[in-house]
């Protein structure tokens, strides 16, 4: 993982409601548990017991949020974000919203920082070794109207074209081997692939 942590930095940079020395925490607490290895599980855990579930501003999740709401389909890890809680909700509905929102904060920022970097690791390998690799889905099945029209797409030159593609998301890029068994322009799925960070089981 990049030491820097440029891109989580840049996301992390556009919120509102976590000080300078908030901020610096967090990256400190991702650069810490991802080198080590640990999921974003592990990162939500470290964050809540150093910060705390609060409100705060999030350009991107607000975007993504009317986008899905237009639609009304919700990709993974949004399931209890749907619809933020008004101010005479139940002080444990907003505590779980808040504590969902900052998770998918979390999750967003580690992907920037390991998921991009591992598939541009794997794109170059592929390259060298002749290998085309794809966009693919993973979850249990629920629509997204983003990604399910990236599902299979053949990665080109172009890293912009790498997950994630939007908060929660869970795409990876997957190798396809042409397979010697297969009749001719019939391809297969490499086994070797990107793992995705999450929950356990794709979501909470």
């Amino acid at each position: 993982m990049n030491g820097t942590l440029h891109h989580a930095a840049i996301a992390l940079a556009q919120t509102t409601g976590f000080s300078r020395e908030e901020r610096q925490a967090v990256l400190d607490l991702l650069r810490g548990i991802t080198t080590r290895g640990g999921a974003v599980d592990d990162l939500h855990a470290a964050v809540l017991a150093r910060l705390g579930a609060r409100d705060f501003g999030w350009p991107e999740f607000d975007r993504w949020q009317a986008f899905f709401a237009a639609r009304w389909k919700f990709p993974p890890l949004w399931d209890e974000l749907k619809k933020t809680p008004t101010l005479r909700a139940a002080p444990e509905i907003r505590h779980a919203y808040q504590e969902q929102k900052l998770y998918l904060l979390l999750h967003w920022l580690q992907s920037l920082e390991t998921t991009r970097a591992q598939a541009r690791t794997a794109l170059a390998r592929y390259a060298r070794r002749g290998i085309r690799g794809e966009i693919a889905r993973q979850g249990d099945g629920t629509p997204c109207p983003v990604c399910d029209p990236l599902n299979h797409r053949e990665v080109k030159d172009n890293h912009g074209d790498l997950p994630p593609f939007h908060p929660g998301c869970r795409c990876l890029l997957l190798a396809i081997a042409v397979s010697g068994d297969s009749p001719p322009g019939k391809t297969g799925h490499s086994p070797s692939g990107i793992a995705g960070t999450g929950r356990k089981n794709g979501q909470r």
